[in-house]
């Protein structure tokens, strides 16, 4: 049978039907709480969620109070505190314990004297530093709560439980937890402050205690299914029929419910071969440990994994999912895994107040693997998995070309500049332009020998034919690197990322050579043409470097003619560099729109993108006026030692008029002031294609003079089936708009 972390493998089948045909009554009840009050030295409250004791606990803290929590945690867990009346305070961790330090809260405590209570949880079953913590709680009068939900059995340095040390205790026996009966859960109060504590706990639902029932033997059948290779089949069936249950659902009850007693016949059972579970786990993970490359281990220290429950085994490597892929291929299944963000599922972090306090945590999470320790993986089974976990370190693994976000615009730009041909759409302030209109946008470098070889810029682009990761005239890799593994290492960085934003697909617009060689390479990485382009891919450009008496005699007979009339008649070119002139700008291009019946900016789109690059002069209005009247207008990116002719738009007022020849002319003038040495009139239509859209609009810019810049068509890597409704209404529109 192939090998998880999760659905219910903590069970078999002869374990399965034992849940399902479970009994209790009150005499389990009572023995599974006195067991809990000897064991762990406090009143017992059995509840049906571990949440449901942890928001218990926290009624006992001052309103409005701050709770400090692990900042690598489960939304169930900010859900309490947030119930409860309280905000979180976010800690971070240690990347070698998963837990943060006594040290990280002092300076906690320093920075919010609205700290009023401590949540420790032993991340994985990892012992977090609890004498330092418990100390500093006693000082400060805060109250401490064990969340013990990863750790029953873990042992911390000083040979205490986990559990026998706070104020409070929480206990989880949820799905996949140490001990596992499908749900149920418990509040230990320690403190005898509180002991008076109450519940007044609801009934859990049959039809949700049946499902519990259920779980252990459905989830069996689903992994059964994944050697037959049918169990996403199978899983997608129960899921549909909602006959699965969930251990967090979307929409979780605010309510506390009472434990039914055939859970705590289970649980008792399980306590009682605790010890066995434990060591055992522990000597999966020695396992783990001793055969698996050191450089991706969490911990080294033989010391911590003997005290650890080792709930889970983390590794940390930059390309998770392709691990995790390999490993699936092998029916090693470890894709869950465990907190995608620092609070986790990462589908809940936007409902969070996290606004990134916690880097350590959020590194974790976007790197952690977590291996299988539960009682039905053997040694054998252990040693089979790192032996792949190494292969594939050593065949695809070893990572000459690191990704690193790029978080410095010095860095950014520096790059960038130096690099030959780009353009301001991938420039640090083009991501910017993006951030304020809504998207969210990632910015990636490669680096070989701690030397930064290629960068990508990827933007979030919502749509209702799908969502999709669009990287403008990009990515942009330095000619002296190896492209292709540069380039595979973004694309592998980008897959990543699309896939956690629930993207359809993947556009990469580059400024490569419209040749074979680039077309195979791309295919090499999984991407296909697109079915339309989303940037010029022929770009007419003017080497301005010239004087001004060549430039004109290079010219079109026709254009250079216009030029000097446009002069005569007294049209008048002027410049502006005031965001506040935006209104005339829309006035001529919103007419335009109308006249050629092109899709156009928004007025906020535009003036976002002239806010930002007008600081430091890099963007310009030209606006062209005859008797006083605006007739033409554009707008001008001055970047790199370039002129890009970016947005424009004309009216026809007056007959034998065309202010834009002049317009064009005195921009010319102006970037060889700047000292540009290129002016990019930006698209134009393939030669082959007369009845092109653009075909009137090449014809004037081919009129200056210069020559086609041909990139390579936009490439399109599909991730999922919705890819190709898009590829559908792209196409189609294409031939509407005679692109």
């Amino acid at each position: 049978m192939s090998t998880f972390n999760s659905l219910g493998s903590n069970h078999t089948f002869s374990s399965a039907l034992r849940i399902l045909f479970a009994g209790g009554g009150a005499s389990a009840k009572k023995r599974l709480t006195e067991y809990l009050e000897t064991r762990y030295g406090g009143r017992a409250i059995l509840m049906y969620k571990g949440r449901e004791a942890l928001r218990l606990a926290l009624s006992s803290v001052p309103e409005n109070a701050a709770v400090a929590i692990n900042g690598y945690t489960c939304w169930a867990v900010y859900q309490a505190v947030q119930e409860s009346g309280h905000t979180c305070h976010y800690l971070d961790i240690s990347d070698t314990s998963l837990n943060f330090s006594a040290q990280i809260l002092r300076e906690a405590l320093t920075s919010n004297p609205a700290i009023k209570a401590v949540v420790i949880q032993n991340t994985l079953g990892l012992p977090c530093d609890i004498e330092g913590i418990a100390s500093l709680c006693r000082e400060r009068g805060l109250v401490l709560i064990e969340d013990v939900a990863h750790s029953i059995g873990t042992t911390y340095a000083n040979g205490a439980e986990a559990g026998t040390v706070g104020d409070f205790v929480i206990l989880s026996f949820s799905q996949d937890k140490v001990i596992d009966a499908v749900a149920g859960g418990a509040l230990i109060i320690r403190n005898k402050k509180y002991q008076e504590m109450t519940a007044l706990p609801k009934k859990v639902p049959l039809t949700q205690q049946l499902k519990d029932r259920l779980y252990p033997l459905l989830a069996w059948k689903i992994r059964a299914a994944h050697s037959l290779y049918i169990g996403a089949i199978v899983h997608g069936l129960f899921r549909g029929l909602r006959i699965l249950s969930r251990p967090l659902p979307d929409a979780g009850s605010s309510d506390a419910h009472e434990l039914p007693s055939w859970y705590c016949t289970e649980i008792l059972r399980q306590y009682s071969t605790l010890e066995k579970i434990t060591q055992h786990r522990r000597e999966i993970a020695a396992v783990y440990a001793g055969v698996i490359d050191k450089s991706l281990l969490v911990s080294e220290d033989v010391a911590l994994l003997a005290r650890s429950t080792n709930l889970r085994f983390p590794i940390l490597f930059e390309q998770r999912d392709d691990l995790i892929e390999y490993l699936k291929a092998r029916n090693v299944y470890v894709g869950d895994v465990w907190y995608d963000a620092p609070v986790g599922p990462k589908r809940f972090l936007n409902r969070t107040d996290y606004r990134g306090q916690c880097p350590t945590a959020e590194k974790i999470a976007r790197m952690m693997v977590n291996l299988p320790t539960h009682i039905n993986i053997s040694v054998a089974d252990a040693e089979n998995i790192a032996m792949h976990v190494n292969q594939w370190l050593r065949s695809e693994g070893s990572n000459e070309y690191p990704v690193q976000l790029i978080q410095d615009e010095e860095v950014w730009e520096k790059f960038l500049s130096k690099q030959q041909p780009h353009s301001f759409l991938h420039s640090w302030k083009w991501g910017q332009h993006y951030e304020q209109t809504g998207s969210k946008i990632f910015r990636a470098g490669v680096y070989q020998d701690e030397t930064l070889v290629g960068i990508g810029l990827f933007i979030k682009i919502g749509a209702r034919r799908g969502t999709f990761l669009v990287c403008p005239h990009g990515p942009v890799i330095s000619r002296a690197a190896d492209e292709e593994p540069t380039l595979s290492e973004l694309v592998r960085y980008s897959t990543h990322i699309a896939r956690e934003e629930k993207c359809d697909f993947i556009r990469f617009c580059p400024l490569s050579e419209a040749n074979d060689a680039n077309k195979a390479m791309y295919r090499r990485l999984g991407f296909r043409d697109a079915p339309i382009h989303m940037h010029p891919e022929i770009s007419w450009m003017l080497d301005i470097t010239k004087p001004e008496d060549v430039l004109l005699k290079e010219m079109r007979k026709t254009t250079r003619y216009l030029i000097k009339k446009m002069e005569r008649e007294g049209v008048e070119i002027t410049q502006s560099s005031d965001p506040a002139d935006m209104e005339q700008f829309a006035s001529v291009y919103s007419a335009t729109v109308q006249r050629q019946q092109f899709t156009p900016f928004s007025k906020e789109y535009l003036k976002t993108e002239f806010e930002l690059f007008s600081q430091g002069g890099q963007a310009v209005f030209f606006f062209g006026k005859y008797r006083g009247e605006l007739t033409a207008a554009a707008i001008i990116i001055f970047y790199n030692g370039q002129a890009f002719y970016h947005h424009s738009g004309s009216l026809q007022k007056f007959n034998d008029i065309n202010a834009s020849y002049l317009l064009q002319w005195r921009v010319i003038q102006e970037a060889k002031k700047r000292g540009c040495t290129l002016y990019n009139f930006w698209g134009i239509s393939p030669d082959n294609k007369p009845k092109h859209a653009w075909a009137g609009l090449s014809l004037f810019k081919k009129g200056f003079g210069g020559f086609a810049e041909a990139y390579l068509h936009a490439q399109d890597m599909p991730l999922t089936a919705k890819y190709w409704l898009n590829y559908g209404i792209e196409t189609v529109r294409r031939i509407r708009r005679r692109l």
